[in-house]
């Protein structure tokens, strides 16, 4: 029996390409991102409700406002500069490259770092 196609849930490891929109429209590089989906302190991000029931393949291209950055994308900004050197772009092209339920560890691991000695959420213990 054929696994049905997977779709973006609560806690599912999501691998990404990402491409800002800084780069050129010949450009075809993109930047690898992998996070797990729905672990934030603070609930889903508006970066994840966009992504929530689309699967491998799909593109979502996000327009997104300096001010706005850092609530678009909350807990997920440290992790995406570390991963990916991306620091509040103006827009985001991402596509989905890979969507796997991730492992009890995996889980445990990103809602530890997850947590926040700021109110910005984003993990990096102030501004």
């Amino acid at each position: 029996m054929p696994n049905p196609t997977r779709a973006i849930e609560n806690l599912m490891k999501v691998s990404l390409n990402i491409q800002t929109g800084n780069a050129s429209a010949d450009d075809d590089t993109s930047t690898p991102f992998e996070f797990i989906y729905g672990v934030g302190p603070t609930g889903i991000t508006p970066f994840e409700k966009a992504l929530f029931g689309k699967g491998v393949g799909d593109r979502i291209k996000f327009d997104i406002a300096p001010t706005a950055y850092c609530e678009t994308v909350g807990h997920l900004e440290l992790p995406l500069r570390e991963q990916s050197g991306i620091m509040a772009p103006v827009s985001i092209e991402v596509t989905i490259t890979g969507i796997v339920r991730a492992q009890d560890r995996e889980v445990v691991k990103a809602m530890a770092a997850g947590g926040s000695c700021s109110d910005c959420g984003c993990g990096c213990g102030g501004h």
